[in-house]
């Protein structure tokens, strides 16, 4: 992972761009991870942890009718998320992330399901993984994978 985060700043910095994210499964394991990085303050605006669904529609402006017809955990919520918080945090890269690290009998994904965008100019970039393990290990592998987004968004 340091190798993945290191990598993913330089670039970052290198273009002089700062992130911001909407975190829901990983509940600011991206903002902790990004802290442990010197000079934190040039890249990165800040870190909304979003875990509640009230969370979502009362801050970040999500539709309640959009999670009725999808789910908390969705591609859709999820780029709502990062479009919505341009709204709240400026900055120039967004990302959001909800998933389930835990077994949830009111969301029809599995455990492992990963939804993850990053929102970068007007373009907006979704992947949906399913990894296995622990929920600590599930959120880790978000993380990561959220960093690989940001590479591939950012060259």
């Amino acid at each position: 992972m340091a190798l993945t985060i290191n990598r993913v700043i330089k670039n970052v910095k290198a273009k002089k761009l700062r992130m911001a994210f909407a975190e829901s499964v990983t509940c600011g394991m991206i903002a902790s991870k990004l802290n442990t990085i010197k000079g934190t303050g040039y890249f990165f605006a800040g870190s909304i942890v979003c875990y509640d669904t009230d969370v979502k529609i009362g801050l970040l402006k999500v539709s309640p009718v959009l999670i009725l017809k999808y789910s908390p955990v969705s591609k859709q919520v999820t780029e709502i998320l990062c479009r919505n918080l341009s709204r709240i945090i400026k900055a120039d890269i967004y990302g959001a992330v909800t998933g389930l690290s835990t077994p949830d009998k009111t969301i029809k994904h599995p455990t492992g399901t990963i939804f993850l965008s990053v929102y970068i100019g007007n373009n907006i970039i979704s992947q949906r993984k399913r990894f296995n393990g622990t929920p600590l290990q599930i959120r880790k592998k978000a993380v990561k994978a959220m960093l690989l987004l940001i590479e591939s968004a950012v060259k």
